[in-house]
Order: structure tokens, then sequence, then C-alpha cells
């Protein structure tokens, strides 16, 4: 009965700035849970693998909240967190090392593309990287980058 009134919830949501559900649950309701969040008209339907995102561990996100236009809101300050936090930081897409001068931070969902600033939907990469994925989807980008994510059905991030 849980998980039937977790769906009813996906559906009616409307304030949190991103919707997420435990990727066991993903995987057992993968079409049910994108065809409510298609009905619900205040997210854009995404798929996000976080490995971790603050309390939580192996999670989907399959919602990023959506108003209509794309707001550019800074996020400069996300870079510089990131590097004070991770010792030995280095990029996701070309695995060169980060610091002050080349961090920048990337949307998972380009802003071009219904993305938002939330902190879920951001990562750090290098300038050069980040300036030529450009709009590029982000999982096309990484397997073409990366060898280690080649073969990698889902890329945990």
């Amino acid at each position: 009965m849980s998980e039937i009134k977790q769906l009813i919830s996906l559906f009616k949501s409307e304030h949190e700035h991103f919707l997420f559900v435990d990727y066991d649950f993903y995987k057992k309701w993968k079409y049910l849970i994108k065809f409510l969040i298609s009905l619900n008209k205040n997210y854009k339907s995404c798929e996000i693998y976080r490995r971790k995102y603050k309390i939580y561990r192996n999670i989907v996100v399959i919602g990023l909240k959506w108003s209509g236009k794309n707001v550019k809101r800074r996020t400069t300050g996300f870079a510089k967190e990131f590097l004070e936090e991770i010792k030995n930081p280095k990029c996701i897409y070309c695995n060169c090392r980060l610091n002050p001068t080349n961090a920048t931070t990337d949307h998972i969902i380009p802003i071009s593309k219904g993305g938002n600033n939330t902190q879920v939907n951001l990562m750090v990469c290098c300038i050069k990287c980040n300036g030529e994925r450009g709009d590029m989807e982000f999982y096309q980008y990484i397997k073409n980058k990366n060898p280690k994510f080649k073969n990698a059905k889902r890329i945990f991030i």
C-alpha cells in the first residue's frame, strides 16, 4: 500500500525542487513513474542516477522543477564548495586534476533543455570539458569521453 501512496505523491507533488525515488523502487515501477511525471505539469521528467545525495543512497532523480522558463542563476559557489570538500578532485569526463582555476559547474540536464540549478542537477568538471559538451546529452558525452563508462548501463555519479 505504501508504494501506491508514493506513486500518487509523485503525481500530486508541486513544491519540491526535484523528485527522487530509491533505485530499487525505480526499477520496479519505471514506466508508471515516467507516465505519472509526464502528467505532472510542475516537473520535467528526467533520469539522474546519484550514488548519494545528502542522507540518501542510490537514488534516481525522476523530475526537476519546471517553471516554464529558463532562468540562469548563479552556480559559482558549487564548484568552490566541491573543491573544499573533496580530496584530490578529478574531472568526471577526462580525469584531469581540478583546481580553482579550471573547475566549473556543469548541469547534468542543461538549462536549455529544461534543467534547473538544484544541487542534484549539478556536478563539477573542468572548463575544457564543460565547453566541449555544450548542451549534448550527459550520458552520451560521458560514454564518449571517459572509457570507464563506455559499457555502463546505469551511470551513478
